[in-house]
């Protein structure tokens, strides 16, 4: 920006006595130095990118061999030790190479089961890793803190889940997640008793993680007795996950207290009691949610139609055709659809209200029709495949 007096100015010249050819080079020669120091900066980046991708590829050639025999070998003999080399014991002195080895080992670990895991283990001992592995749960940044737990509960370290287990509510998410998920790695369900204590929040994508991690691990007939408690939690979160366990290991015992959940202050909780009370249906749950309809809000009344229409009776047919004259055209498509699939005579009694009143009403059932029949056309594709199977 040049300065006002210059602009001001009736002599000329004024400017031109700035644009000197010694500034000039001045100026040339601070962009070329700065350019000289961007190059060198990239070239010191490759340098070193180049130098530890040589020297990690070293590592893994001598660490090969070992991990071969550590596969291959009797679980009675690995215990028994190996016999480290000289210069694979200098290596491990680094920091940088008992890194290397670690992750290359917890990669391994990931993908094996019964005695060839347990020999990565014990190889994962005596290379005394696990010391270094500890040494990352007293660290202030928490990508080491959390991988440090990660390569703990992966190399099966059960006596460090009283470590793990404190920082399950950590305040800081990515920490809190790994030590979540590394309890119920270690101990299967008896890990979520971290539900008792947390108080921060349980992100769908962690819900995900657990759920996935749980998979892992056999119901062992317990998890009833908890969910009643978990359901009372103040953390709403909690009260989500609880709901999404009931769903998907069918704790048909809780519904009860599933129903309770429908009068929870918070939507998302209510919205998955909903999905959750048609996987632990009873004779009295569609009624149940057909008197809940009118005090939920728009998106809810839509999933309740949804579920009825997975789990419903004629005993909803009058309250279903009530709703095909509401003011909104979605919830007449999601009544109908409901009312067509609970009634025994439901497709009719639509086509027939479709004559007498046209416009709207004959949309709902040719939108019903159209269902009813790719659904029918798709059951019979499935059977026609099942047998040429």
């Amino acid at each position: 920006m040049i300065p006002v007096f210059f602009l001001q100015s009736r002599n000329p010249n004024a400017f031109s006595k700035y644009i000197r050819p010694e500034y000039l080079v001045i100026g040339i020669e601070v962009l070329l130095a700065n350019f000289l120091v961007i190059i060198a900066i990239i070239y010191l980046n490759l340098y070193l990118r180049k130098r530890n991708f040589f020297y990690k590829k070293e590592i893994n050639q001598q660490l090969e061999a070992w991990i071969t025999k550590a596969i291959l070998d009797e679980p009675d003999k690995v215990e028994q030790g190996f016999e480290i080399p000289r210069k694979f014991n200098r290596v491990l002195k680094k920091f940088n190479a008992r890194q290397i080895v670690i992750d290359e080992l917890v990669a391994i670990r990931k993908e094996l089961t019964g005695a060839a895991a347990k020999n990565i283990i014990v190889l994962y001992e005596q290379l005394g890793l696990k010391k270094h592995s500890l040494n990352k749960l007293s660290s202030r940044k928490w990508h080491v803190k959390s991988k440090g737990i990660m390569e703990l509960y992966i190399m099966d370290q059960n006596d460090t889940l009283k470590r793990i287990y404190k920082n399950t509510n950590s305040n800081n998410e990515f920490i809190r997640m790994e030590a979540q998920i590394g309890v119920i790695h270690m101990t299967g369900f008896d890990g979520l008793r971290f539900l008792d204590v947390v108080s921060y929040p349980i992100t769908e994508w962690q819900q995900i993680k657990l759920l996935e991690q749980l998979r892992l691990s056999r119901e062992d007939g317990q998890l009833a007795m908890h969910i009643p408690k978990w359901l009372r939690s103040k953390n709403d979160t909690v009260v989500v996950f609880t709901l999404k366990l009931a769903d998907a290991y069918q704790q048909f015992s809780v519904h009860d207290e599933v129903v309770k959940a429908l009068q929870h202050p918070n939507e998302m909780v209510r919205i998955q009691a909903v999905k959750t009370l048609v996987r632990i249906a009873n004779t009295f749950t569609p009624q149940i949610l057909a008197e809940h309809y009118e005090n939920e809000h728009f998106t809810n009344r839509l999933n309740i139609l949804d579920a009825i229409s997975k789990i419903g009776t004629e005993e909803q047919a009058w309250f279903l055709i009530g709703l095909l004259d509401d003011e909104s055209d979605v919830i007449k498509l999601k009544a109908g659809k409901a009312f067509a699939a609970c009634f025994k005579y439901g497709m009719e009694a639509l086509e027939e209200r479709g004559k007498a009143k046209k416009g709207a009403y004959q949309k709902i059932y040719l939108h019903n029709l159209l269902i009813f029949v790719s659904s029918a056309f798709t059951s019979s594709l499935r059977e026609s495949a099942s047998k040429s199977i």
